[in-house]
């Protein structure tokens, strides 16, 4: 066996992934100088914007897509769009961005939050289940990662108790259930154009619907209240301004030219991760279930087993395999209820302006959510499934390098 870079062996790789995210090239520059050659940056005036949403609604299979400023705006144009506010429920997974609650909160709703499964880092069916009731009025789905929640269990949940369902899928846009894209399953989805996502324009989002009257509010809440043209009535709301510029329209219309070129090679690099790892026993890779009909990987996803490891800490692991040259991430750091916003202290100001149940948000537990941040989720960024299937088959070298000298690690402090 070699010996671990970590106590002073040669590393696996002495180089970062040999590919760049984001994904940008001449064309976005190209498409950039155009709008500037127009002669206007704004959305409604030039035809950036409109025709992006058309050929987003296309790409993902829906009736309506409406860009907007980012991907937390949209979940709270499409809360308010359906009627939620103060008062009402919204349950949310605990794991997940802070744009979530956030969210849910500016439409002076309450949060309630819900554990989460290990197979899919997504809500519990029997979480929701649990936290239901007569002031609960939807039910925010989060995929991470790229990985479908059970779209299954979410519409019968919702369905059954006359829920909203919110799709989350800023982190998974391209991912498929059942040959539908995820995001265009349930009510309304959310989308994120923001750097880190699967498409970018630098910041952005969007909402889809099949829902017409949903669509026209969403572009009433989007834009001063103004209706859509075609809108079957004048809709009276507080809308504010949330449109996307013609410039982040104009790149992200360049992005989904190559959207599915780069998902393509993010799933030649995963499979090549997952055939790497089969016999690796402290990795386990996360399994898609056959209702999941396209993988749209943001970041590859794994578990690590300590027993298998023979008790070895998934973050001593994680510095071994740095020590080699890759890096592995952990998802979140915290959940959801241990950050301020939730947890306190929030500005006194800021709390009196939300209505609804009181809840105690730092005192609550999530046993499955606080295994998967604490002991058991790795990651690995887009950066790598970029790049050559060399550098790829490096990641795999580096793990299974690890894991053949895990007896090496046991005296090695957790960091």
């Amino acid at each position: 066996m070699s010996k671990l870079a970590l106590h002073g062996g040669k590393p696996v790789r002495t180089e970062g992934p040999n590919s760049t995210w984001p994904a940008w090239d001449e064309r976005e520059k190209e498409a950039l100088a155009a709008v500037i050659d127009s002669g206007t940056g704004q959305y409604g005036i030039g035809e950036q914007g409109t025709k992006l949403e058309e050929e987003l609604a296309e790409w993902m299979g829906c009736k309506y897509a409406l860009c907007t400023i980012n991907g937390t705006e949209t979940m709270t144009i499409a809360l308010k769009a359906a009627g939620v506010g103060p008062g009402d429920e919204v349950i949310i997974p605990a794991m997940t961005f802070i744009a979530c609650p956030l969210a849910v909160l500016l439409a002076q709703a309450v949060p309630v939050l819900a554990d989460i499964k290990a197979d899919n880092v997504a809500l519990d069916p029997a979480a929701i289940e649990a936290n239901i009731n007569g002031n609960t009025k939807a039910v925010m789905v989060v995929s991470l990662y790229g990985v479908p929640a059970d779209m299954d269990a979410m519409l019968d949940i919702c369905e059954s108790h006359d829920l909203l369902l919110l799709e989350d899928v800023a982190q998974a846009q391209g991912s498929a259930w059942r040959g539908k894209h995820v995001g265009t399953i349930g009510d309304i989805g959310s989308l994120s154009f923001h750097g880190a996502k699967t498409m970018t324009s630098g910041d952005g989002g969007a909402i889809v619907t099949d829902d017409k009257e949903l669509r026209d509010l969403c572009q009433a809440y989007r834009q001063f209240g103004t209706p859509f043209e075609g809108s079957e009535q004048d809709y009276a709301v507080t809308g504010g301004n949330y449109r996307m510029t013609e410039f982040a329209a104009a790149v992200c219309r360049v992005q989904l030219t190559r959207v599915n070129d780069l998902i393509a090679k993010r799933n030649e690099s995963a499979q090549i991760l997952d055939e790497m790892l089969a016999n690796v026993p402290m990795v386990k890779p996360l399994q898609f279930p056959e209702q999941v009909t396209r993988r749209s990987y943001l970041n590859y996803v794994m578990h690590y087993d300590a027993e298998a490891a023979g008790g070895v800490h998934r973050n001593v692991f994680a510095k071994a395999v740095k020590a080699e040259g890759v890096g592995l991430g952990f998802g979140y750091p915290c959940l959801i209820n241990e950050l301020p916003l939730l947890g306190g202290p929030l500005r006194e100001r800021d709390r009196d302006r939300f209505f609804g149940r009181k809840i105690d948000y730092a005192s609550q537990e999530f046993p499955q959510a606080r295994d998967i941040v604490d002991n058991t989720l790795m990651t690995i960024h887009q950066s790598w499934l970029l790049a050559d299937a060399q550098v790829v088959r490096d990641l795999g070298k580096a793990m299974r390098k690890v894991a053949e000298n895990i007896e090496e690690l046991k005296d090695e402090p957790r960091e």
